[in-house]
C-alpha cells in the first residue's frame, strides 16, 4: 500500500511539472511589438509644435499583457524628434493589439526645415526609429523594444 501511495506521489508530480513547462516563464520571451502607426499635428507654434504619436502594440503570447507605462525615443531621418514615458495603462489582449496615442512637442520644422513645398512635404515619406521599454505588471525591468520604419508626416 505505501508503494502504491508512493508511486501515486510521484505520478502527480511529474504531471503537474510536465503541465507547467509549457506555461511561457517570462514575458521577454515573447516581446511585444511596438510600431508607430499615426502621426498627428495637432497644433502648429512657430518654435514648437504639438503633435499625436499613434502607437500599436502587438502582442504575440498565449496570455494578455497588462501595460503599466513605456517609455520611448523617436528619431526621424536620423535626428531625435521627441523622447518621454507614458503611464497609461492598458492591456494588449492575447495575441492581439491594442493603441496608444501619445501627446508630444517637438520642433519638426528643425528636421524637416530644408524643404520649402509644404505640399510636397504632406506626402513625403520619412524613416523613423523609435525605441524604448514597455513596463508590465509585475516585472522590475522594463521589456525593450526598437522599431524602424517609414510614415508620412503631418498625416494621420
Amino acid at each position: 500500500m505505501y508503494k502504491l501511495l508512493k508511486f501515486n506521489i510521484f505520478m502527480i508530480l511529474i504531471g503537474i511539472l510536465t503541465a507547467c513547462a509549457n506555461i511561457p516563464t517570462s514575458l521577454q520571451q515573447f516581446t511585444p511589438e511596438v510600431s508607430l502607426k499615426g502621426f498627428k499635428l495637432v497644433k502648429l507654434g512657430l518654435l514648437e509644435q504639438d503633435y499625436q504619436l499613434k502607437l500599436q502594440l502587438k502582442n504575440p503570447n498565449p496570455i494578455p499583457i497588462p501595460i503599466t507605462g513605456l517609455n520611448y525615443a523617436l528619431q526621424i531621418n536620423g535626428q531625435e524628434f521627441t523622447k518621454g514615458s507614458s503611464d497609461k495603462a492598458i492591456t494588449i489582449p492575447a495575441n492581439g493589439e491594442e493603441f496608444l496615442e501619445i501627446d508630444v512637442a517637438s520642433n519638426l520644422m528643425s528636421i524637416i526645415g530644408e524643404w520649402k513645398d509644404f505640399k510636397s512635404l504632406l506626402n513625403k515619406k520619412f524613416e523613423y526609429a523609435l525605441s524604448g521599454g514597455v513596463n508590465v505588471m509585475g516585472t522590475s525591468a522594463a521589456i525593450p523594444f526598437d522599431y524602424k520604419g517609414d510614415i508620412s508626416l503631418l498625416r494621420d
